[in-house]
């Protein structure tokens, strides 16, 4: 049962930060201008934005509730056991996302006019990040979750993605997604002048994206040949080389609606996993037996 609910929860807060890439993808953000309300009722009027702003509301409710049975269950049934406090704090910071989110309504922090706005956005997003990671550590690390062997390889990637998903952040909430218009090229040229901060955060991005594709690659083709972790190192270079192909196509056409949600989905998909994989390796110095 405790299994069951944790999962649910680790769905939804997935699907949660999908649609907030969807809000604010679609311009969506100040479609409901008011808190918890839109537009004083309900039940949104018509437009389209009005329900994807609702929409995303809404599943953040259902998203808290699964948290906060999550954390009674854990509570109630699993003694001394750090997914104790994991639950806990996940629960704490889904309050705290819930009030920066009206705050970021009622501030219109989606206009984006100042650096206050880019930093507002980009901490509501970093903590719903940190909910889903405690989520799955969560579910890795309860008693009856099998110990297993973990590739150091996973933590580095772990690493690497989590700096880019900071940086992607930047980049899109710093309006610098197309400061390179081109690719592979920026500009025209492999290296540009770093005059500008927009390109030089474009260029950082794509770098260390190059950097991961690379590292992924090489392990893959090692587990490959030694017949070793084939199937995880496989699919942790799908979901980059997908990533990869995404983000390209995202300049090619001048940051076309699906291919922009897919980059945010796919990438949200890719860390997840990552932490899946990595989880186990903290096991034995945070997990204590429970009953």
């Amino acid at each position: 049962m405790i299994r069951v609910v944790v999962g649910l929860a680790i769905a939804a807060t997935y699907i949660l930060m999908v649609m907030g890439n969807v809000v604010t993808t679609s311009g969506s953000g100040l479609a409901c201008p008011d808190w918890p309300l839109c537009h004083g009722a309900v039940i949104p009027p018509a437009p389209y934005n009005n329900w994807i702003e609702m929409g995303h509301r809404l599943m953040a409710s259902f998203t808290g509730t699964l948290v906060l049975l999550s954390t009674i269950l854990i509570w109630l049934k699993i003694k001394g056991s750090v997914t104790r406090w994991f639950t806990l704090i996940a629960l704490i910071l889904t309050g705290v996302v819930a009030g920066l989110g009206a705050f970021v309504v009622l501030s219109e922090a989606p206009n984006l006019e100042s650096l206050f706005d880019v930093l507002l956005i980009s901490t509501h997003i970093i903590l719903a990040a940190t909910i889903f990671t405690l989520m799955i550590l969560t579910f890795r690390m309860l008693p009856q979750s099998p110990g297993e062997k973990v590739e150091k390889f996973y933590l580095l990637m772990l690493g690497f993605v989590v700096a880019q998903v900071l940086l992607g952040i930047l980049v899109r909430y710093g309006q610098a997604s197309l400061a390179c218009p081109d690719f592979p090229y920026c500009k025209g040229v492999w290296v540009p002048d770093f005059i500008d901060l927009k390109i030089t955060l474009q260029f950082i991005h794509r770098l260390n994206a190059l950097i991961i594709f690379t590292i992924s690659l090489v392990y893959m083709i090692d587990c490959l040949r030694k017949g070793h972790d084939q199937v995880n190192a496989s699919v942790t270079f799908l979901f980059i080389l997908a990533q990869a192909t995404i983000g390209a196509y995202i300049v090619w056409s001048s940051m076309y609606f699906p291919y922009v949600v897919l980059h945010g989905a796919n990438g949200f998909a890719l860390y997840g996993w990552l932490v899946f994989r990595a989880a186990p390796y903290f096991r034995k110095d945070l997990q204590t037996e429970g009953t």
